[in-house]
């Protein structure tokens, strides 16, 4: 395999890893919306059974995961691909766990 194979598979990855990582974003971000407006919503028409609450948090972990997975992929391998694993890993399990804490208080 040639340098520039290699190097066109890496971006192809690299890009791939960038789609999934972003549709997973923008789905996790639209649950955590769903929850915390659910939540902090004064009117009782709002989620009056709390379906939109239970949902959102069950379907706001695997969109997480599959983010916390991808995102490492977008960049180079080495050090800074791990520095981000941590980062983006440590930051969606706080992110994720408010919901949790805010489903859990009601």
């Amino acid at each position: 395999m040639s340098e520039a194979s290699g190097t066109r598979w890496r971006t192809a990855g690299a890009v791939s890893a960038f789609l999934v990582a972003g549709g997973a974003g923008l789905f996790w971000l639209r649950c955590m919306y769903i929850v915390l407006r659910s939540r902090l919503s004064t009117d009782p028409l709002t989620d009056p059974h709390g379906y939109e609450l239970l949902a959102s948090t069950v379907l706001a972990l695997p969109a997480a995961i599959v983010l916390a997975i991808a995102v490492p992929f977008v960049v180079e391998p080495g050090a800074r691909r791990a520095r981000l694993a941590k980062i983006a890993a440590t930051l969606l399990v706080v992110l994720t766990a408010l919901p949790l804490t805010a489903l859990l208080m009601g």
